[in-house]
């Protein structure tokens, strides 16, 4: 009956933070911010570097190719919390890595994946600069 008292704690305590004008966490992990190419940190709970993105890249669930999220991250400016490795991909343009970015897409998958082969900044086989390990 543990878990039944830390369940209404926290109940409780989101309740009384959003009554106070309080963003919820999943909020403020993804607060906005307006930054340059690999600058900058929100003031949430999670850092978030801006990059842009050459072409329109397909989202994944993980770092691994068979669990596709039937999602999108468009080009353009977009923001990512950080990288891993994981399998190796290729764009279809020649541009191959094994790193991958953490972002949310523009069709509404929050925390997914993408090919670091999207971003502009991002060279064959190699971390991207500026952006912390996840």
């Amino acid at each position: 009956m543990a878990y039944e008292g830390t369940l209404r704690t926290v109940t409780a305590t989101l309740l009384c933070a959003l009554a106070l004008g309080a963003a919820p966490p999943a909020a403020a992990a993804h607060a906005a911010d307006t930054r340059q190419d690999g600058a900058g940190e929100s003031e949430g709970f999670s850092p978030r570097r801006y990059y842009t993105t050459w072409r329109d890249s397909r989202s994944y669930w993980s770092q691994d190719t068979r669990y596709a999220t039937g999602g999108w991250l468009w080009a353009g400016h977009n923001a990512f919390f950080c990288q891993i490795e994981g399998e190796p991909h290729s764009d279809g343009q020649g541009r191959m890595t094994t790193w991958w970015v953490l972002t949310d897409d523009s069709v509404g998958n929050l925390d997914v994946f993408v090919s670091a082969t999207a971003l502009r900044v991002a060279e064959p086989w190699k971390p991207v600069d500026g952006l912390p390990r996840c």
